[in-house]
């Protein structure tokens, strides 16, 4: 008789305080409604356009934490957010303007097309479309100068011979030589009012916007100015 009783209130209680506790979880937020947080924050911010992210590695502190659904949160990145290491502190505003605050650190990985040398490329070589390709990779392990864009890339030159499959940096590659030493060049001096053109030689070798060093033919003088074309330089008075 007893044993009855006591199982039918066992039964009772389980039937109120279960769907109880089963709401008021569902209520709290839970390492995965952080992490689709996080996730979604950063591709708010990535200077990327993404389309492939995850997350490697996730960890939130502290472990132990109850935030209700209805709190408001506010989100502050350590750093610039970027392919690898991040962390982001939640502020959660709680019912009566008391706070809670979580340190949410990720190992986010990001893959998109980079730009890869199609073929064996030698140095000084003047890069064309058909020698460059795109290939996903994981931004984690590239460097930071990393090219992304092909237009970035076509028609300069290489600093360094490439093998095929090698990504392509910034610092590979420079604007193609367009006056070579000693070179007939067109002067081009322009004032307020005035623009005169002269002839003139190449005393340095010059590429886009560089300034290098101009004889003038008709007056012999050395003067600075700027490449702004094949065969072409720019003086300002």
């Amino acid at each position: 008789m007893r044993k009855t009783l006591l199982f039918q209130i066992v039964l009772l209680i389980s039937t109120i305080l279960l769907p109880l506790i089963h709401l008021w979880a569902n209520t709290l937020y839970t390492d995965e409604d952080i992490k689709t947080i996080f996730l979604k924050e950063f591709q708010k911010r990535s200077p990327y356009s993404v389309e492939e992210i995850y997350l490697e590695r996730f960890r939130i502190e502290p472990s132990a934490y109850r935030v209700p659904k209805e709190a408001i949160y506010q989100i502050e990145w350590i750093g610039t957010p970027r392919a690898g290491s991040n962390t982001a502190i939640f502020s959660f505003t709680l019912r009566g303007g008391e706070r809670q605050i979580l340190r949410v650190w990720g190992f986010i990985e990001v893959r998109v097309p980079v730009v890869v040398a199609k073929n064996n490329l030698p140095n000084k070589a003047i890069l064309n479309r058909e020698d460059l390709l795109l290939e996903k990779r994981e931004l984690s392990r590239l460097p930071q100068d990393v090219i992304i864009n092909l237009d970035e890339a076509i028609g300069k030159e290489l600093k360094i011979s490439l093998q095929a499959g090698t990504v392509l940096r910034k610092g590979y590659i420079d604007e193609p030589l367009l006056i070579k030493r000693n070179q007939e060049v067109e002067i081009i001096a322009k004032g307020r009012n005035f623009v005169v053109k002269a002839k003139g030689v190449a005393l340095q070798p010059g590429r886009l916007n560089e300034m290098i060093k101009v004889k003038n033919l008709s007056s012999q003088k050395t003067i600075q100015a700027k490449v702004i074309d094949e065969n072409k330089v720019e003086v300002y008075f």
